[in-house]
């Protein structure tokens, strides 16, 4: 079984039925879906690749200077900024298309209920309003591209851990956006995941989760590679790490298909076992589910 618990749609960019068969080409069983919250954009050439890296080695060598490099890329106006080029920012992204692909793919899809506080004055509501639907699993929230403080999450947070729901966040770093200990210190059962390998922490993220039961992270994303993937496992085991991909937005030129295969290809490389790879690529993720 492989699941990828981070995958955004969008259908502009790779819609439903190219995804499920890009899916199917590459041996992915589930996808956990989240609404898009920003306009589309690509990753692929010379110079973005070569961008990726280097937020990568500065985000684990110099951290306060990679974070410093990571915050820049968001505007103060909501924009995601990409080598001179800016993107907007979705202040409220819509979970309905995620709730209509899961209903109408059961056996494929999971879908992620986004919420950001920063603008809906109740986003326990919003969560009620889909969580009913099988196969909507959890929360997703975006301090960092949203702008708020963790702690604007509390209430989501306790309503996610009365209901067993899994949150699934995506960390900034200045104005509170980045207090991964908030949540586990105030909510303690709380099931939670920091996207993309704990960025913009990283190994001070791991070090810690470790003693922390309930916090795991996904290796979804070019913010992760081989050399982030392996500290965090040698770091966390493969009992505290998820697949996730962080599609559509990978290293292909505009108009292609997500790869689906690069990252899980990455994660077949790094020496696993069969039983650390199991619960790598679906295990962990099926133990969160409500």
């Amino acid at each position: 079984m492989v699941i990828d618990c981070h995958m955004h749609l969008d259908p502009e960019m790779f819609p439903v039925d190219r995804m499920l068969a890009c899916m199917d080409a590459k041996g992915i069983d589930k996808t956990a879906l989240i609404a898009t919250m920003v306009e589309p954009f690509y990753l692929g050439g010379f110079a973005k690749v070569n961008a990726q890296r280097l937020l990568r080695s500065a985000l684990l060598k110099a951290n306060p200077v990679g974070r410093a490099i990571y915050q820049s890329t968001v505007t103060d106006k909501g924009y995601f900024m990409l080598l001179g080029k800016k993107y907007r920012i979705y202040e409220k992204p819509d979970n309905a298309p995620v709730a209509e692909a899961v209903q109408a793919h059961p056996e494929r899809f999971y879908g992620w209920i986004f919420v950001n506080p920063a603008k809906d004055p109740d986003p326990v509501a919003e969560i009620e309003k889909w969580s009913g639907i099988p196969g909507m699993i959890g929360v997703k929230a975006h301090p960092f591209w949203h702008a708020y403080p963790v702690s604007k999450l509390e209430p989501v947070a306790a309503w996610c851990r009365e209901h067993g729901f899994p949150m699934l966040i995506h960390l900034g770093q200045k104005a509170g956006s980045g207090d991964y200990e908030l949540l586990p210190r105030k909510l303690q059962g709380l099931k939670l995941i920091y996207a993309h390998a704990g960025v913009p922490y990283f190994t001070k993220l791991w070090q810690y989760a470790q003693s922390q039961k309930d916090v795991y992270i996904d290796l979804s994303s070019p913010y992760v590679d081989a050399k982030v993937s392996r500290g965090a496992l040698d770091v966390l085991g493969a009992g505290k790490c998820l697949y996730g991909t962080d599609g559509p937005y990978g290293e292909q030129d505009p108009g292609a298909d997500y790869d689906y295969g690069e990252i899980k290809a990455r994660i077949d490389n790094l020496g696993l076992s069969q039983g650390e790879s199991a619960m790598v690529l679906a295990g962990n993720f099926e133990m969160l589910l409500p």
